[in-house]
């Protein structure tokens, strides 16, 4: 199925959500809201939960299931979360949520590992979006990130690229310039502004049987010394080493690497 098909099939509208909530249930939903910016996801979930109870048929019901599914998400119950924002998808009338729900759900199942719907996602709100604006930077971001999982490297720099040029003071922008032009993976355990200081854990690490190099880079326009570990043609092949490799160094991370 395509992207285009995939997503209509998603977005499918509902009928008739022309009913509006009582300026009570708003209520409910402001205060969600509220809780949800302060990082309080259980009274957000509990508030919306509340709203939805006697609101679920209303026009505002889409904000609702977002807002919800974006609580879930941050305590990490994911199943949950995909129905939410499933559910909002669904009944979502403007545009705007609806790109914000696309990216979302995207990006729930980039970090479940089902990279082929998260690309149809992404590239399904990238269609949609306004490419010279945020959050486009955002999700041309991911949709590299994604590609690269999967091992398409060429295609994940052509992400990149675009977006160095659309958006060259971003934060999307900076991370990009940390990925693009990488072709394998491997583990970094630690970064250091000095040669020497990365010389000595990669000893330390040897000692208790973990193989390094060190390798230099500009990140953020410094010069940084690398400690990593490994270099593995595909995402697979570097995640069945994990367990051995975070044995020796818990905190290490699977990052692209030129």
């Amino acid at each position: 199925m395509g992207a285009a098909a995939a997503i209509g099939l998603l977005l499918a509208a509902c009928g008739g959500c022309v009913q509006h909530a009582s300026p009570e249930a708003m209520k409910l939903l402001a205060e969600g809201q509220d809780a949800y910016e302060r990082s309080d996801d259980q009274a957000a979930i509990a508030k919306t939960s509340e709203f939805l109870a006697h609101s679920a048929q209303t026009a505002e019901a889409d904000a609702a299931y977002y807002l919800r599914g974006l609580a879930y998400y941050r305590t990490k119950d994911l199943p949950a979360a995909r129905e939410d924002l499933k559910r909002s998808a669904a009944r979502a009338r403007g545009k705007d949520l609806r790109l914000k729900v696309l990216k979302a759900l995207g990006d729930l199942a980039y970090d479940t590992g089902d990279l082929d719907w998260a690309e149809t996602l992404y590239r399904g709100a990238l269609d949609e979006m306004n490419l010279k604006a945020p959050p486009a930077d955002e999700v041309r971001y991911r949709l590299g990130c994604a590609l690269q999982r999967k091992g398409n490297w060429w295609g994940a720099d052509s992400q990149f690229d675009r977006l160095r040029h659309d958006f060259p003071d971003s934060p999307a922008a900076r991370l990009a310039e940390r990925r693009i032009r990488c072709h394998a993976w491997s583990f970094q355990i630690a970064a250091f502004d000095r040669k020497d200081l990365a010389d000595s854990e990669s000893a330390r690490l040897a000692k208790v049987g973990l193989a390094t190099t060190v390798r230099h880079a500009v990140v953020e326009g410094k010069l940084r010394f690398l400690v990593q570990a490994g270099r593995y043609d595909t995402y697979a092949a570097a995640g069945a080493d994990a367990p051995k490799i975070r044995n020796a160094a818990p905190n290490a991370q699977l990052v692209p690497t030129r």
